[in-house]
């Protein structure tokens, strides 16, 4: 019984590892000018999105920022992050609705990093 629960357990707790390396390297990434934390991490999760035998990895990041959508994208495609597997990850910037708590020419925005990697036993990727 400990046998088939160290089974489908080990494979998680190897891509869990994975998934908080990959947040320690997107928290610990230089912020772009004008750009300051929110509240709170980043935070992540692993899962099968779309088809296919592999873990996405996905690791959302709320910050507030006097930069535009555009100019944080750019900033982030040229960001120097390794992914899950050394690969790069692809990142997708948007804007939330503006905060009472910050400067009037500061907004909310969402940055997003995606990676993908084998799945392996992982059963939540399959």
């Amino acid at each position: 019984m400990i046998g088939l629960f160290l089974l489908f357990k080990v494979p998680m707790w190897v891509n869990d590892a994975k998934l908080d390396a990959l947040i320690d390297r997107f928290e610990s990434y230089p912020r772009p000018p004008k750009t300051y934390g929110a509240d709170g991490g980043a935070e992540g999760s692993i899962a099968l999105r779309g088809n296919g035998n592999h873990c996405d990895y996905r690791v959302r990041l709320t910050l507030n920022t006097e930069l535009s959508v555009s100019d944080l994208t750019d900033y982030y495609d040229r960001a120097d992050i390794a992914g899950v597997e050394a690969g790069r990850p692809s990142f997708t910037v948007w804007a939330r609705q503006p905060s009472k708590h910050v400067a009037y020419s500061s907004h909310t925005v969402i940055v997003e990093l995606n990676d993908s990697a084998d799945a392996g036993l992982d059963i939540r990727c399959h």
